[in-house]
């Protein structure tokens, strides 16, 4: 079975701040525990670095003997590649094999066109730069400050709806395709109904009646502390939406005053209700920290997977990302190595192998520095048997 991933979202350049201790006070001054350094980012250049890894280590290997593990990842987002920090992405993508697609609308030439490092391209006057994030880490939580750049230009009828895959194209019935809108609040672009009427054109460009293709989304922070952006009317379209446990409060206007284990319950209870009433046919996944995951589906949890608590956790940036990675595959692989004797209970079983994967992916990358750097497969398959 082939495999072929779209990632469609944000990419960034993160500037890291580590700071010694409290983040400064209004007009004041703080230290900094180590020098200050740049790395590719952004929600879907991180699901898509996470998501090779895991294809790499896990996915060829265990189709091996038949010959059929292959795959595809691939991410479309848009970038200044003429930039520094439009450079550093396309290496970066590079550097972990998967396949980079600009959408970048310009009047300029594209450095993908022809560009090596000695043609020495700058950009051009007015155009923008490459979406970049200060991240600040304080005592071990992070705040954000970002500059969308081109990001800001993305818009929901520049994705493309057909495949790019040369080997999982429509026709090829032994691939099963998935397409993840990673960082729905970071893209203005997709609100309000674009994104939702391009999300049909390419479950129709793709899927088959019988070779159906699967949508997940992550929203990410919300800059604009709205919690809308027409999400619900895009969720007839997604079948497994990832929020974090502040994302779900928000997005369901949660105000559950009860403290505690009982405040998670009573959350996920609400939300689980919400999410029936607005789109009965999308699963909910809500990440709950070193707690775990759960699954709402049909107005309650029908799932939940713990994890292992980490006592000093490295770097907890872009764990949210490792876990929607971890998800995809284990979901997508799950569905692949299903016995016959389970078909009745195909998606179940793909949906709690799902779970698995990414709380054990997500927690692992919590132990390594840098949210674009996945975890060893050692390490992961530790996780997994614990």
């Amino acid at each position: 079975m082939h495999l072929s991933i779209d990632i469609i979202g944000d990419a960034f350049a993160d500037i890291y701040f580590y700071l010694e201790g409290d983040m400064p006070t209004h007009g004041g001054d703080a230290r900094l525990a180590r020098p200050v350094h740049t790395v590719a980012g952004g929600s879907g250049l991180n699901t898509a670095t996470h998501l090779s890894s895991l294809l790499r280590h896990f996915w060829i290997e265990s189709n091996n003997k038949t010959g059929r593990g292959s795959f595809h990842v691939s991410l479309q987002t848009t970038v200044n590649e003429n930039d520094e920090h439009g450079r550093l992405i396309v290496d970066h993508t590079r550097e972990h094999q998967f396949s980079l697609i600009n959408r970048r609308v310009s009047n300029h030439p594209s450095c993908f066109l022809g560009f090596n490092d000695s043609t020495n391209i700058h950009r051009q006057r007015g155009e923008k730069s490459t979406g970049h994030c200060a991240v600040i880490v304080s005592k071990g939580d992070r705040s954000f400050m970002t500059h969308l750049g081109c990001m800001e230009d993305f818009e929901g009828s520049h994705i493309l709806a057909h495949s790019i895959d040369p080997i999982g194209g429509e026709k090829n019935v032994f691939s099963r395709r998935h397409v993840h809108i990673s960082g729905y609040y970071n893209l203005a672009g997709f609100w309000n109904g674009a994104l939702a009427n391009k999300l049909e054109e390419v479950k129709k460009a793709r899927g088959t009646e019988e070779n159906p293709i699967t949508i997940s989304l992550v929203t990410q922070q919300d800059a604009t502390a709205t919690w809308d952006g027409g999400l619900i009317e895009v969720l007839q379209h997604v079948d497994f939406l990832i929020l974090s446990e502040i994302e779900t409060q928000n997005i369901v206007r949660y105000m559950g005053e009860s403290k505690g284990d009982g405040k998670v319950s009573a959350m996920l209870e609400f939300a689980a209700n919400f999410f029936n009433k607005k789109s009965p046919t999308t699963h909910v996944i809500v990440t709950l920290g070193a707690k775990g995951a759960a699954l709402l589906f049909g107005g309650k949890c029908i799932f939940s997977q713990g994890t292992k608590e980490v006592d000093s956790p490295v770097d907890v940036t872009g764990a949210g990302d490792s876990f929607a990675a971890g998800f995809i595959y284990g979901f997508l692989s799950g569905l692949e190595n299903t016995t016959e004797s389970e078909s009745n209970g195909i998606e179940k079983v793909a949906l709690k192998r799902g779970l698995r994967w990414g709380c054990a992916n997500g927690t692992c990358s919590v132990m390594v520095q840098g949210a674009s750097v996945p975890p060893s497969k050692r390490s992961i398959m530790e996780m997994l048997d614990e």
